[in-house]
Order: C-alpha cells, then sequence, then structure tokens
C-alpha cells in the first residue's frame, strides 16, 4: 500500500448523521444489495470516507473487508436495479442476476432483463441465464468476456493510477524542498555554532587578560600601601644610624686624642 499524506477533513454534523444511516445500511446487508449498492455509491461519491480512511477503496476493506471489484459489482448493480425498476415488473433478488447487465446501455439492459423474465421458470432468472443472454445479444463466444463494467474499472484504475503518480511526484518534490531547507538550516546552525566558539574564545582571553590586569593591579596597591607604611620607620632607622655613625667619628677621635696623650707622657719617662 502507498504511504501517501493525505488530508484529514471534518465531516459536518450532517454528513456523520448521514454516514452513520449509510452505514447501518451495509450493515443489515446486507440484506439488499441495491441499497448496499446506493449506499456505497453515496459514500463514494461525496467522499464520506475522508476523515478515517485515504481512499474509498482503503476504507471498503477496512470498514466491510470488501474488495474493491466487490465494492464496485455492487455499486454497478445498484445502478442497473435502478433502471430496471422503472420499466420491469419482476425485479431482481440478488446482485448475480444483475451482474451481466453492468456496462451495457439503459435499454439493453430492460430489453435483455425482460427477455430473461420471460424465458425462466418461476420468471426468476438466474444469474447464468441472464450472462447467456447477454453473450448471445453481444455476441461474445469467447469464456473470458471481458465487460464494459470491467474496462470502466481499468479506466478508473488508469485515473486513479495516473492521480497516484502525480501525488507521488508532488511528494518527492516536497521531500525534496524540505531536505533543501533542512540542510540550510544545518548549514546556519554549523556557522552560528563556529561563531559562538568562536566568541567564547575570546571571552575566555579577554577574562584571563582581565584577571591578570587586576592582580597587577592588586600587586602595585599592596606596594604602595607596605612603602607608605614602613619608610617612616625606614627614615627613623636611618636618622638614628646617622647618628650613631656620628657619635662613633667623636669617640673616636677623642679615643685617638688620649691615646697621643698617653704616647706622649709615655715619652716624657
Amino acid at each position: 500500500m502507498l504511504d501517501l499524506d493525505f488530508a484529514i477533513t471534518q465531516l459536518n454534523a450532517q454528513e456523520k448523521a448521514r454516514l452513520t444511516e449509510l452505514e447501518v445500511i451495509i450493515a443489515q446487508g446486507i440484506q439488499t444489495f441495491y441499497k448496499v449498492g446506493k449506499a456505497l455509491i453515496e459514500i463514494r461519491d461525496n467522499k464520506l470516507y475522508r476523515e478515517t480512511h485515504k481512499t474509498f477503496e482503503l476504507y471498503c476493506r477496512e470498514k466491510w473487508n470488501m474488495a474493491r471489484r466487490t465494492a464496485y459489482q455492487l455499486m454497478d448493480s445498484a445502478k442497473v436495479m435502478e433502471n430496471l425498476c422503472a420499466m420491469a415488473h419482476k425485479f431482481p433478488t440478488n446482485e448475480r442476476q444483475v451482474r451481466p447487465l453492468t456496462g451495457l446501455p439503459a435499454e439493453l439492459q430492460q430489453e435483455i432483463w425482460q427477455e430473461a423474465v420471460e424465458s425462466s421458470p418461476n420468471a426468476t432468472p438466474t444469474g447464468a441465464t441472464v450472462k447467456r443472454l447477454v453473450k448471445a445479444r453481444m455476441g461474445l463466444q469467447t469464456k473470458t468476456d471481458t465487460t464494459s463494467s470491467e474496462l470502466s474499472q481499468v479506466e478508473q484504475l488508469q485515473q486513479e493510477n495516473k492521480q497516484l503518480k502525480e501525488k507521488l511526484r508532488q511528494q518527492e518534490i516536497e521531500r525534496k524542498r524540505r531536505a533543501a531547507e533542512v540542510a540550510a538550516e544545518l548549514e546556519r546552525l554549523r556557522f552560528e555554532n563556529q561563531q559562538l566558539k568562536a566568541e567564547l574564545y575570546q571571552r575566555d582571553i579577554d577574562w584571563e587578560r582581565r584577571l591578570a590586569y587586576e592582580r597587577e593591579k592588586i600587586r602595585q596597591e599592596v606596594r604602595a600601601e607596605m612603602k607608605g607604611e614602613y619608610e617612616a620607620q625606614i627614615n627613623a632607622l636611618t636618622n638614628q644610624v646617622e647618628s650613631l655613625t656620628k657619635q662613633l667619628a667623636q669617640i673616636t677621635t677623642k679615643y685617638q686624642s688620649v691615646l697621643a696623650r698617653l704616647d706622649a707622657i709615655e715619652g716624657a719617662r
């Protein structure tokens, strides 16, 4: 099954109510093929399946376990039944009786059905009888006859496949567009990431420089405070040393004078 995107469209209240009525007809059945076929036609034509399923065929398969071929046979037979009701007095009672008539012109359907009724016991023709009369009227002698209904289904399938291919093409275009957007966004994020890393690295450098500056500033402030605090003490000690030096010089001078006197006294003796 193709995995195609589809837009879910909500049904309005009237559509939901009608869908429920139509599904009741199908669920109960399958009691008359005509009502079932008409219900399926209305669901398909108005797309009442769109809220839950992508396609009508998928709706039939998942909701009713009904193959596509069966659904279209019922719908085609319902159209034939509607045509026959306009003139016949004996109506078909099952889908097989009218299946061979699908795809034929309305007048020919009526003629063949009337002939089948007249030629059958109790005026109740079987599907095989109707099929034989159709073959005789249409000149079909082969075992594998292709009915107009089947040809119609082929055309429908061809049209549907064409639409699916277009959806696939559009989806591929959309995917490429999204991929290009993602690639562009990825490139932008990579560039932004590089810028952020560079900014973070520069902030680390600036922070280290600021720390070094603040450390040096603190050292200078400490030196200035220590110099101011101990400079007076150093000057006082320097003055004391100078004073002691002077005193020592005076003492030395006196000592030398005393020695000179003692030498003079020794010489006099």
